[in-house]
């Protein structure tokens, strides 16, 4: 999934059980990663994404419906801030999403990009089958298919094993038992202080979105921020409350803290406080410019 994996194991039963527990989370993760990978011409979302608007109903299996059926679920309570079908705007702004995508951006950015293609209504999903119903639609389920895969990983480890375990799927985390994290600076470097130290109660999860780390740089000179606003084509970070450098997401699962914390980004502290306010298993903390307002 285009990440570091790092898996953690602590307390009694670790040296016994923590071979067995890596082994099944890497392998949670691998059927996750062989369903919803933009670059696997093989996978669910790639075969999905190459019949768009073909009318061809495409068969796919239990992991790629539940991770599109979140996405769905959070792409509409977030109003499109959030969005699957995103992936032709990522290629237009130099994020190849499938096996040979070109990594540079045009200068003309996501200006020429059809914005039928985006429609949340062009998705059709059933039981076992997925169909995009507009030519040039593709999925993108970057934004959740990580937190799903930890989620599954998470759940292997605890049945192949007793110890306490962290699983540090590129920044997101999910683990047994109680752990903490500290909150990176965007501001500073690798090594600057942390921001605040979060607890990370038993089983929840916890997830950062920003523009810092992941970026393209067109022709020009101009550089794009990797999480791209759906709604606008734009790169996120400025609306909603001013400017938005960092939000990181506590949730009771890594699915809803990868999603969530994507769709907040694009959000922004202001737009996204009925959101907080109505559903009480999401926390975020934010971390905003000198331009934000309080």
């Amino acid at each position: 999934m285009g990440t570091r994996v790092r898996f953690v194991v602590r307390g009694p039963g670790a040296e016994i059980d923590g071979p067995g527990m890596r082994d099944a989370a890497a392998a949670a993760i691998e059927e996750v990663e062989a369903a919803t990978s933009a670059f696997r011409p093989e996978s669910d979302l790639a075969r999905v994404s190459a019949a768009a608007g073909s009318g061809e109903w495409i068969s796919v299996g239990q992991p790629f419906a539940e991770t599109l059926e979140l996405a769905l679920a959070v792409a509409k309570e977030s109003g499109g801030a959030f969005n699957p079908l995103v992936a032709p705007l990522m290629e237009a702004n130099g994020f190849p999403r499938r096996p040979g995508g070109l990594e540079m951006a045009s200068n003309q950015g996501s200006s020429g990009i059809d914005r039928a293609r985006l429609r949340l209504s062009g998705v059709r999903l059933r039981a076992s089958a997925c169909r995009l119903e507009e030519r040039g639609m593709a999925l993108d389920l970057g934004g959740v298919a990580k937190g799903v895969a930890a989620d599954r990983a998470a759940s292997a480890a605890r049945a192949a094993g007793s110890a306490d375990f962290l699983i540090d799927f590129g920044g997101m985390l999910v683990g047994r038992g109680a752990w903490s994290v500290g909150l990176r600076d965007p501001r500073g470097g690798a090594d600057a202080a942390p921001l605040r130290v979060v607890p990370i109660p038993d089983g929840a999860a916890v997830a950062t979105s920003g523009n810092y780390e992941r970026f393209a740089v067109r022709p020009d000179g101009t550089r794009i921020g990797h999480v791209l606003d759906p709604r606008t084509g734009l790169p996120a970070g400025g609306s909603g409350g001013g400017d938005v450098l960092q939000v990181t997401v506590v949730a009771p699962c890594a699915a809803l803290a990868d999603a969530w914390s994507t769709a907040l980004f694009v959000l922004g502290p202001d737009a996204s406080r009925p959101i907080i306010e109505r559903r009480r298993d999401i926390v975020p903390v934010w971390v905003l410019g000198a331009e934000a307002s309080p």
